[in-house]
């Protein structure tokens, strides 16, 4: 079986391909800029991928992979009236370049369903535009922003926020959870997708960022400590990562 699994409780560029803005302070990756004194910067775009291509399905045997990741992350913006954009997990074909940025959060470039962008993403988005159900919403994303399912998420500004994301190849279900510990507050949502029909077999993971086209529309979008497992059976009958030892582990961390 193909099986690969990482965790990062500090991060370290070597293991990260960061094009743009995106960058490691202290063991924390800053995905959007901010300036000398800390204030967070407009007209930002991070992207952050793991140096090891993932192979997510193989067309010659028909299977596919489960995988799991879980992060923290921690979005801290100076005027809660005025942020912008948010960010985003995701999953794009190897060698993908930033694309627009703002309400696009870097990973596509319009509203419409476009195949050819190959990208499935969990969206932590914290500014409304004309495509978004509401302000504060985590959302499932399949070839555009616009996306296929969303929840409300009563965001918490400066406070640590932990994700758990899984993909079941047996089902196609994928599952998104963020709890804000210090709030006592969680959110889930969870969509069939099939990958087969949206990623190409292999697959950068890893996150993408953005802050507003306004110089007041600004917030930190920084990650904090990252974990991500994958397994490919050898064929579709043979069961893939054990999802629920993965689960078990993070939530003892």
């Amino acid at each position: 079986n193909n099986l690969i699994s990482f965790t990062m409780k500090r991060f370290d560029e070597q293991n990260l391909i960061l094009p743009r803005d995106a960058k490691v302070s202290s063991g924390t990756l800053r995905l959007t800029n901010v300036s000398a004194k800390g204030v967070p910067l407009a007209f930002s775009i991070g992207r952050a991928f793991y140096t090891t291509p993932i192979r997510v399905w193989d067309k010659s045997t028909g299977s596919v992979a489960s995988w799991a990741t879980s992060f923290t992350f921690n979005i801290n913006a100076p005027n809660k009236a005025t942020t912008a954009d948010g960010l985003a997990f995701a999953l794009v074909p190897v060698g993908a370049q930033p694309r627009t940025r703002a309400g696009y959060l870097g990973l596509f470039d319009t509203a419409d369903n476009n195949s050819s962008v190959q990208t499935l993403a969990v969206e932590f988005d914290n500014h409304r535009n004309a495509w978004d159900p509401e302000t504060y919403h985590i959302g499932i994303d399949v070839n555009s922003i616009k996306s296929i399912k969303t929840t409300s998420w009563n965001w918490a500004n400066g406070q640590n926020a932990r994700v758990l994301i899984t993909y079941d190849d047996t089902t196609s279900l994928l599952v998104a959870s963020l709890a804000h510990p210090s709030q006592q507050t969680s959110f889930i949502l969870s969509e069939r997708v099939d990958v087969t029909k949206v990623l190409p077999e292999w697959v950068s993971v890893g996150f993408s960022a953005t802050t507003g086209n306004t110089s007041n529309y600004i917030q930190t979008n920084d990650v904090l400590s990252w974990s991500f497992a994958s397994e490919l059976p050898n064929s579709p009958d043979t069961d893939g990562l054990d999802l629920a030892s993965f689960v078990l582990h993070e939530a003892n961390l």
